[in-house]
């Protein structure tokens, strides 16, 4: 049946109305922009407006190459990133109607031909085949043909074109044949019936011999040993079976044979004790006159017993065969290990769905499955049915588990089971609880009771907690960046303060070079250590700050630590190029801690008075102290500023010191640490 269908729109058409949609959507991002009122606080998290751009920019390619799936995926990682993008907000409808009258078709050819090819909401069709008016996107084709094994194959369509799958070469059903003889060695032909009832030759060999991937059907087997006559014996081969044919050429007593062959072969005479005498084939020769007791046993199954004449000079043969059938194991749902008698089935690996050959019988069959425990079942396996299937259906529901935002891990009694969004497909019934975890996210729980067949759905949002993680950089209230660096036990500002945040805590700006990213310049030594206790009552009220913490000056050692290799080249100054002014923080590459402006820039307050341990200090540094300075009520400055041009200066271990109330230096700024309280 063919759907009526609007008429369609050609796909250049879509390509303009979207691209036109990109545009408007830009437009639209940049006056949101623009809207924005000077002063509104940057947000606590930030956009990575460069990945933003780029994706953009590859969803437009997509577009203008008639790749709807790909752009559409990638308007849908933009909105992940900014949730409010216009540019994806305006192009994802026009995408989403286009891909909804997009078509495709595919090209399925099978050798040999004449399959059928099913193709899941779009019929039945026969190979070689072109399918047509499929939908972008991914499809399930399974491909039958009697005496071939079914193919699942899974396609996605990307484009409007036809797609051409290689051919798909069909592999016939078969059956093994086992062919063996006592003694060893007896030459073989295999011949298989066809019609009007020809022989066709198909194997020549020797005993023994595993004849495998043969086609079901009717064969004859030949054998001869020099001396005696041509054995034949008629055989059935039938699909996902094992058949055996077995032949002995020897005088005397009897000769006991099986299918399946490798039988154990125990006799009984008289009154004596039941004795293994070999497995089968098997001649027995020199046996006494009269009646003996044999019985056969092949792995678990129940043992065929008979009672045989031997009679003087005669050789008789006696051909055992247990009467067994295919038999599937299934389980809901699947996974579970099946056992008979505490002996594992399925070659002792296999769980289900499998399927193996059991003799004709009662049966008590036990599943174990890793999560559900075991189930018990009996069953009859009837020889004579066309199929057996033994089932075992478990108790059991799933669970789904997502979270705001996504990511966070899932812990089950302590251990971890995955990260949201999370699908727990096989669930035991009853109470249930998780913990959700991640970081930067205050841990949450969940629970429930979970009912047989059931499913439970559990979504929570997770609280942020802006409070910083030892080990881990992070980002206050205000928008300063921290770097943790473990010998110093805490926290040092990535960057300066700059002039922004210190109005954003004081309410005011005594810079002589007034510019919201520059360092705060011409502040003292108390402005300073005030913005410190003013930012710690901040965030403490905002529960930003970990148990015995605050925000102060770093202390010269402090300082010496966190410098680190920071070379001249990488220093705002006038050594190599004179300045005129501060410059934006972080112009320049950071240390290897991630401190930028480490030196040059301005000078930094640290909380030390300038002292004869300074003086000791810098002595032992390499560089020039200036002793008269000591006990004349001086805080030390560090790091060497902007205006400063000569190596003496700029020296690491060089020391400036002036009064902590100076307040016209228009090269001295702070930079500020998280210790804990002394």
């Amino acid at each position: 049946m063919i759907k009526h269908r609007p008429p369609r729109i050609p796909a250049w058409v879509w390509v303009v109305m979207i691209l036109v949609a990109l545009s408007i959507g830009a437009g639209v991002g940049l006056w949101m922009g623009q809207e924005t009122e000077p002063g509104t606080p940057d947000p606590v998290v930030s956009v990575d407006r460069e990945a933003v751009d780029l994706k953009i920019d590859e969803a437009r390619a997509a577009v203008s190459e008639g790749n709807w799936l790909e752009a559409r995926r990638l308007f849908e990682e933009v909105l992940a990133i900014e949730a409010d993008n216009a540019v994806a907000m305006a192009s994802l409808p026009l995408i989403d109607r286009r891909l909804d009258e997009a078509r495709g078709s595919v090209r399925v050819v099978t050798n040999p031909p004449g399959a059928s090819v099913v193709i899941e909401g779009s019929g039945k069709f026969e190979s070689p085949v072109t399918i047509q008016n499929l939908p972008l996107g991914k499809h399930r084709i399974s491909i039958l043909k009697n005496g071939f094994e079914q193919v699942e194959k899974e396609i996605e369509l990307r484009e409007e074109t036809a797609l051409e799958l290689a051919t798909i070469e069909l592999a016939k059903t078969a059956g093994n044949l086992e062919v063996v003889s006592e003694p060893k060695g007896a030459e073989f032909k295999l011949l298989k019936t066809v019609e009007n009832n020809q022989k066709k030759l198909v194997e020549i060999g020797s005993t023994p011999a595993l004849i495998e991937q043969l086609d079901p059907g009717d064969y004859e087997v030949l054998m001869a040993v020099e001396g005696w006559p041509e054995y034949s014996e008629r055989v059935r081969v039938e699909n996902n079976r094992n058949t055996s044919v077995s032949a002995v050429f020897a005088k005397g007593g009897i000769q006991v044979k099986s299918d399946p062959s490798g039988a154990e072969v125990w006799i009984q005479t008289g009154e004596e004790a039941q004795r293994k005498v070999g497995t089968t084939p098997l001649n027995l020769e020199e046996l006494p006159v009269g009646q003996h007791r044999l019985e056969l046993r092949y792995e678990d199954w129940a043992p065929i017993s008979r009672t045989v004449e031997v009679s003087l000079g005669v050789t008789d043969v006696f051909e055992f065969s247990w009467e067994r059938a295919l038999v599937a194991f299934e389980s809901s749902p699947p996974g579970a290990a099946v056992f008979l008698r505490n002996k594992r089935l399925g070659n002792g690996r296999e769980v289900t769905p499998f399927q193996m050959e059991l003799p004709e019988g009662d049966y008590l069959f036990t599943a174990q499955h890793e999560m559900l425990g075991q189930k018990q079942t009996g069953k009859y396996i009837d020889a004579e049915a066309g199929s057996n299937s033994v089932n075992f259906a478990f108790e059991y529901g799933s669970v789904t588990l997502t979270s705001e935002p996504s990511g966070a891990a899932v812990l089950s009694a302590g251990v971890p089971i995955g990260k949201t969004p999370l699908t727990l497909p096989v669930v035991p019934p009853g109470a249930l609880s998780y913990e959700l975890r991640k970081d930067q996210y205050r841990s949450s729980e969940v629970s429930g009771n979970l009912e047989a067949g059931g499913a439970l759905s559990f979504s929570t949002t997770l609280t942020y907690d802006a409070a910083p993680v030892a080990s881990r950089n992070f980002t206050n209230g205000i928008g300063q960046q921290f770097v943790w660096i473990g010998e110093l036990g805490g926290w040092v500002a990535a960057h300066e303060t700059t002039q922004k945040e210190y109005e954003r805590v004081t309410g005011s700006n005594p810079s002589y070079f007034p510019a919201p990213n520059h360092p705060v310049d011409s502040v003292n030594w108390y402005e300073a250590t005030k913005f410190c206790e003013g930012l710690t009552v901040q965030e403490q009220s905002l529960g930003n700050l970990p148990p015995g913490f605050r925000y102060r000056l770093p202390t010269d050692e402090e300082w010496s630590v966190y410098v680190g290799n920071q070379k001249l080249d990488g220093a705002i100054s006038s050594l190599f190029d004179r300045k005129k002014s501060t410059a934006p923080v972080g112009s320049l590459a950071p240390n290897e801690y991630g401190i930028y402006d480490a030196r040059g820039n301005v000078w930094e307050w640290v909380s030390d008075w300038y002292s004869q341990t300074i003086v000791n200090r810098i002595g032992k540094e390499g560089a020039t102290s200036v002793p008269e300075w000591v006990g004349t009520d001086r805080k030390v400055l560090r790091g060497g500023a902007w205006n400063r041009s000569s190596q003496f200066d700029l020296a690491v271990a060089n020391r400036m010191a002036a009064r902590p109330s100076a307040e016209d230096r228009y090269d001295v700024g702070f930079r500020v640490v998280l210790m804990p309280a002394e």
